[in-house]
């Protein structure tokens, strides 16, 4: 392949994907947006986020909606005969393989690396599990709630009065998937140089852990971390109308920024807040101060006069806010997809950006099964492999 050649950076490269849920099936669109071509394979019941709601999009989950653009769907039961050949014909082809089973259940289904490498020596086997190394805990279901509370994220997120609160955003998983992604591009430049694939695993709790990173370092006989509220103000306030805006003080030039915005000069040169440490020591008297003064404007105008004295803020708005600006399409951050049954979509753009070979924002998600035929067709299936995955008569 000469680069001459080349429309999207994974041009050419096939990726035979086993994942369901969501921490797989983000890892493998994000290669299909590169521009891999993916073929997901799917039990005769369909990747069960295809059924979490609601809401539904055209009868789908929008989880599933959501997480698997650009792909062609084949219905293979695995636990037949059939379904495991026709899943190791799909293989012998393939780039890249990613799977995001239970430890122990890919090889129990025929579909372990050791049974789907072959002489396939160039195979990119990408294996997402919940708690990889730490086997002791993987008796433990690999939810993001779960490894949020194991993690310390629960705890960390909690109210003043301790509850414990869960984060919105799936850290886990869509960390996870990016370390998939990651480790895959990775093992491709590995293969450019010595024409060979391998193995690579990734975590769930590795990968809440790694988004973590700048925080998890401490003295082992202390193991004092860092506090989340380690930079003081770095909230969300309340306006008198009732909005909140978001302001980040990081800089003594932004503390002396805020304080001139609102008028209380007075605390620039308080050696209570002289300083972060010293407004992190004594926040408990900084903060309903601040409260006090931002409560006395509306927020649109606290955003302007913050803005222009080069304080770093912003609107506090719904996700629905966002995904209705029309600015956010026209730069492709967002997409719309045109889906059989759900019609006009819209959803995510394609994140990565390349100067010479864009990625491609894929058609929407696959209805089950729907390119099955075509699929097994392709990989050169005898007759009656075909029909029995198909469910015909032989």
């Amino acid at each position: 392949m000469t680069g001459s050649s080349i429309d999207t950076p994974l041009d050419g490269l096939k990726v035979v994907d086993f994942t369901r849920l969501f921490a797989g099936p983000l890892c493998t669109m994000v290669l299909a947006d590169l521009g891999a071509e993916v073929i997901k394979v799917e039990s005769p019941g369909g990747d069960d986020a295809r059924h979490f709601g609601p809401p539904f999009l055209g009868g789908e989950g929008m989880n599933f909606m959501a997480l698997n653009r650009g792909k062609r769907s084949v219905v293979l039961d695995l636990k037949t005969e059939a379904g495991r050949t026709a899943a190791a014909k799909l293989v012998e082809t393939a780039d890249i393989v990613v799977e995001n089973f239970r430890p122990g259940v890919a090889e129990r289904i025929g579909i372990g690396e050791a049974d789907l490498r072959g002489s396939n020596e160039r195979l990119i086997y990408c294996s997402i599990s919940g708690f990889g190394p730490a086997e002791e805990l993987g008796r433990k279901p690999a939810l993001d709630l779960i490894l949020q509370a194991l993690t310390g994220v629960l705890s960390r997120q909690g109210t003043q009065d301790g509850e414990p609160r869960l984060a919105c955003i799936t850290v886990a998983d869509t960390y996870a998937a990016a370390q998939g992604v990651q480790g895959i591009l990775a093992a491709l430049y590995v293969r450019e140089r010595t024409g060979k694939g391998q193995r690579i695993d990734v975590s769930l709790l590795e990968a809440i852990l790694t988004a973590q990173a700048y925080r998890v370092i401490c003295d082992p006989e202390t193991m004092e971390l860092p506090a989340f509220d380690d930079t003081i103000p770095y909230q969300a306030f309340e306006a008198s109308d009732g909005k909140w805006l978001a302001i980040a003080v990081v800089s003594d030039a932004n503390w002396a920024g805020l304080c001139e915005v609102l008028g209380a000069d007075e605390l620039t040169d308080d050696p209570r807040f002289s300083g972060n440490p010293a407004r992190v020591d004594n926040r408990d008297v900084l903060i309903p101060m601040l409260s006090e003064r931002i409560a006395s404007r509306g927020r649109d105008e606290w955003l302007g006069l913050l803005e222009a004295r080069g304080v770093p803020c912003a609107a506090v708005q719904d996700l629905t806010d966002l995904m209705a600006d029309p600015s956010m399409l026209a730069a492709g951050v967002l997409a719309e997809v045109e889906h059989p049954t759900a019609g006009t979509i819209r959803t995510l753009g394609p994140a990565i950006h390349f100067s010479q070979t864009p990625s491609r924002t894929s058609p929407a998600a696959p209805r089950l099964g729907e390119h099955s035929e075509e699929i097994l067709r392709e990989a050169g299936l005898d007759q009656a492999t075909l029909s029995a995955c198909l469910g015909e008569d032989s």
